[in-house]
């Protein structure tokens, strides 16, 4: 059975050299009247030698493979080159048989191929896009809906509406905040005013009884702060506001409806999210065994996730949580039944376990996402503290090692740079520890990867503010010029595998930390309120905001590097590879053994000292300050601020 397209092909193939036929006819009766005889003896028959002369240009120019409702500039550039090409053959085939040519009819025989071919394509586009019979359908019965901005995507939009038989919405206008915009028309659709012209646009189309149920954002590189503007716009006027995936081109805007997705938070964050380089990542995920461990956590189950959709050989799940570890296990084993899983419950703190663990199931990569994260906890259980996020980061590298994994990954923290709280500081010696180990000798590869809060992760602000908003309020916010650093779960483990595929493959580069680009961070007070305007309320009108003070081991901002003692040695795109302070594999040893003493001894104060011992530039704040530091302090802080590290 003939395919519909193949079918199309034919018919504009057949179209266009009747179009090359007439157009020599017409051309040729125009210049050559009854007063003066034609100067070739059978037009029809050089006629059908130039559709000849016009099939071979069709199909250099492949103009037979155009989709003609698709139709634009491109393609009319096509035309052009093609009625040129044609025109030339048949002049020079002409003229090789010593016969004369009419300039003038050759001239219009171009001008009518061009009309002709052109002219059809753009009646069968407009004809299709329903731009000459726009009442066809029935406009009142869709939702009528605004766009932002005055843009190419917005165009680009409406088209592919037109295009859909069963288009779900009506554009009513547009919304844009240029100047130069206003009173303009894109696709014969009005621009209405600008963001905050909102409320009273549809206020007034809703007195005409032409209501107005949501504002689509159509450009993909809009801002945080535009957004929430746009959103505070559209709360007041009981708009429901949505924006579009990224549209790539008219044909693939045409393939399937394209469904405008509510706006999320990461939207308001605004920053682009980076994409991981398939290729370099399945390279390095393909057929391996790999190891997660705290693989029930936020991050570790989302690594598991996007591992598996590289296709390892085997993936060895490892946490202490039967509950994390059974609905990670059910998950994979649905999305990838193909592959090979072990679910093995343990503790990282537990050396005889880990050890078993390594030597029976030999990864070739392991990731390890295990960690206390709560501050506030982390900071009233400094031993517990110590044990997970040092001493047992340890003893899973030191097994590794053992085992000759080629790759040991440490999902480390912005906490642990100039670290505030015992949290941080034990993530920054888990660094110094690997650190230490990556530059020995050894054919396991140790890459550690540093970034900063991830949004929507067990324990953080945002299901906190969300709890807190869906009970009316009040939001408690701990101080008004608290910032973070933020990113989705899903992009902090794009970047993750991004950067291990990628980063640290020299050897003047071993003992380097890797840091994810995080963008700008962003005042919790800014989250808190637009957490608020994306539930549908006005912040402090609607939902109040309160002050309650910075706790325990939490300070101001966070930094992605020390200034005294990091330095960026490569940037890449995503992340940027730092080299910063690393101790002999010898001391860092025997300050792990003293650590791992004074945890046995459950000796709180030791535990802190000896963190501060392994990590100078630990400093407990006080209200998220640095203290007061009296002279002989200030003199140490400075001396090793000073130091040229590394």
């Amino acid at each position: 059975m003939v395919s519909k397209s193949r079918i199309l092909r034919v018919s504009a193939l057949v179209y266009d050299l009747c179009v090359c036929f007439f157009a020599f006819l017409f051309a040729h009766l125009i210049v050559f009247t009854p007063l003066e005889p034609f100067s070739i003896a059978a037009p029809s028959t050089a006629a059908l030698w130039f559709c000849l002369a016009g099939g071979i240009s069709i199909y250099v120019m492949r103009l037979n493979r155009g989709v003609w409702k698709y139709a634009s500039i491109p393609d009319m550039v096509a035309i052009f080159k093609a009625a040129s090409l044609m025109v030339l053959i048949y002049a020079f085939a002409t003229l090789l048989h010593t016969q004369t040519i009419s300039g003038p009819a050759i001239f219009l025989t171009w001008l009518f191929v061009m009309i002709g071919m052109g002219g059809g394509r753009i009646a069968y586009r407009m004809v299709k896009e329903t731009v000459l019979l726009p009442h066809v359908r029935s406009q009142h019965a869709m939702p009528s809906a605004l766009l932002y901005p005055f843009s190419d995507s917005s165009e680009a939009y409406i088209r592919a509406l037109r295009r859909q038989r069963s288009a779900e919405r009506h554009v009513a206008g547009i919304i844009d905040g240029s100047k130069t915009s206003s009173n303009r028309v894109l696709q014969g659709i009005p621009v209405l005013g600008k963001p905050e012209a909102i409320v009273r646009i549809v206020k007034e189309r809703a007195d005409r009884d032409q209501p107005t149920t949501e504002l689509i954002v159509t450009d993909p590189n809009i801002s945080g702060t535009e957004m929430a503007e746009l959103l505070e716009h559209c709360n007041t006027a009981g708009l429901a506001i949505k924006r579009l995936p990224a549209l790539l081109n008219s044909a693939d805007a045409a393939a399937e409806p394209i469904t405008p997705y509510p706006i999320r938070l990461d939207d308001l964050l605004g920053r682009p999210e980076v994409q991981a380089d398939p290729v370099a990542v399945r390279a390095f995920l393909y057929g391996k065994s790999v190891l997660v461990t705290g693989a029930g956590g936020s991050i570790g189950s989302e690594l598991a996730r996007q591992i598996a959709d590289f296709e390892p050989t085997r993936i060895v799940l490892l946490d202490s949580s039967e509950q994390n570890l059974y609905e990670i296990d059910r998950a994979l084993r649905m999305s990838h039944p193909e592959i090979q899983l072990a679910s093995l419950l343990g503790d990282v703190r537990d050396s005889r376990r880990v050890e078993i663990i390594m030597q029976r199931e030999r990864p070739d990569v392991v990731f390890h996402a295990a960690a206390i994260k709560h501050v506030p906890i982390a900071e009233a259980n400094p031993i517990e503290t110590a044990k997970t996020n040092a001493i047992g980061s340890a003893i899973v590298a030191d097994a590794a090692a053992r085992a000759q994994v080629k790759a040991f990954v440490l999902i480390s923290t912005d906490k642990a740079v100039n670290p505030s709280s015992v949290m941080g500081a034990a993530k920054r010696a888990a660094e110094l520890y690997c650190q230490a180990l990556d530059l020995e000798d050894s054919p396991t590869r140790f890459r550690i990867v540093r970034f900063g809060n991830v949004l929507g992760s067990a324990g953080s602000v945002v299901p906190l503010f969300q709890e807190q908003i869906a009970r009316g309020g009040p939001v408690t916010v701990t101080d008004p010029e608290v910032e973070r650093y933020f990113m989705t779960v899903q992009e902090s483990v794009h970047l993750i595998l991004e950067a291990v595929s990628h980063g640290l493959d020299g050897r003047n580069e071993k003992g380097a930390i890797l840091v994810l680009e995080m963008g700008k961070p962003v005042r919790i007070i800014d989250l808190a309120r637009r957490l608020i305007q994306l539930a549908g309320f006005v912040p402090e009108r609607d939902i109040p905001i309160s002050i309650t003070g910075l706790r325990p081991g939490e300070k101001l901002t966070e930094e992605l590097v020390s200034q005294s003692e990091d330095d960026i040695i490569q940037r890449r795109k995503g992340y940027f590879i730092a080299r910063t302070r690393t101790v002999d594999t010898k001391i860092v040893t025997g300050w792990f053994g003293a650590l791992r003493d004074a945890c046995l001894e459950e000796d709180r104060m030791a535990v802190v000292e000896m963190l501060k011992t392994i990590v100078p530039s630990f400093i407990e704040l006080e209200n998220g300050r640095i203290p007061v530091l009296d002279r002989n302090e200030a003199e140490i802080v400075t001396n090793y601020a000073s130091r040229r590290l590394h």
